[in-house]
């Protein structure tokens, strides 16, 4: 809350409503007010008649991610998706968890999709023009290649498929640690080379991480309801100490934890849960490193 020092890094029930080309519907946003670098949405897709018409472009990198919409096991889609990439609108069909990469430059859609059995999670990741310029200007020779082989696609094809390796299963880890359940995305060495870390994570039994510790680059911790037709409610409480002073905040309600380099976070504990819980960690990184606090 904002009458605390720290207030402001709690980012509560962040609803949105979503452009009228994701459907207008009600969504769980991060829109860089604290200018992190990136802006993500949580889209529940449950209409089958959604689709995206058009093919475009982005001048900055863009994932799209598509996770199954029961957080114990995000592994089935329960949906069919057609997405096309490139200007010669190459197919390619997503049934599993899959994120989807996009560099800048490169045309993709329509989007459409093709069979719905329940709904499915669309997480978009997208860099922010500030944080693009610097990865570009950071950009090693191997950054580079790589960037183009994702904007050009690759000459080897797979599948009979050049854009291949943008499509990417993962990487998925299996109770991975102690109070995450099923399976999780655990991407922390920028395996989609945007730039960003990713996890996505069920948690059906208390949580807690329990040493104070602070990070070089931004990081966000998200708490989402674990019911996609039921967003807005979080179904656990939440509490995490920051700064040097470990000021707690309690929640229990859809909330982003906005933690800017340097600022030290937790312990932290979840707990009272009635519902899974979806434990989103987006950071602003390509290698995410810890700092434990020493004892």
């Amino acid at each position: 809350m904002s009458e605390t020092k720290y207030g402001k890094h709690i980012i509560r029930e962040p609803f949105h409503k979503a452009s009228e080309e994701f459907g207008g519907g009600t969504i769980f946003k991060h829109t860089d007010d604290e200018n992190s670098g990136v802006i993500f949405e949580h889209h529940c897709i449950n209409n089958p008649n959604w689709s995206i018409d058009e093919s475009r472009s982005h001048d900055t990198h863009e994932l799209l991610c598509f996770i199954g919409g029961n957080p114990k096991n995000i592994v089935d889609l329960g949906a069919e998706v057609r997405l096309c990439l490139g200007d010669n609108n190459e197919e390619h069909i997503i049934n599993n968890v899959t994120v989807v990469s996009i560099p800048p430059g490169l045309k993709h859609g329509p989007i459409t999709v093709k069979k719905l059995s329940r709904p499915f999670v669309l997480l978009r990741i997208i860099n922010t023009r500030e944080y693009q310029a610097r990865l570009n200007a950071e950009a090693g020779e191997g950054e580079a290649f790589s960037q183009k082989r994702l904007r050009e696609g690759n000459e080897v094809t797979k599948h009979g498929k050049k854009y291949w390796m943008n499509t990417i299963r993962g990487p998925l880890y299996i109770d991975y640690e102690p109070g995450w359940t099923g399976t999780s995305i655990w991407a922390h060495h920028n395996e989609y080379y945007n730039g960003t870390t990713l996890g996505y994570h069920c948690i059906v039994t208390p949580y807690d991480v329990r040493f104070s510790h602070a990070h070089n680059f931004h990081e966000m911790l998200s708490f989402l309801s674990g019911d996609p037709e039921n967003i807005r409610e979080l179904g656990a409480d939440v509490s995490v100490c920051l700064g040097d002073e470990l000021e707690k905040h309690t929640f229990n309600t859809p909330t982003i934890v906005s933690i800017p380099p340097g600022l030290k976070h937790c312990p932290m504990l979840v707990n009272n849960i009635t519902k899974p819980v979806v434990f989103l960690e987006v950071s602003v990184t390509k290698e995410f490193r810890g700092k434990p606090e020493d004892k």
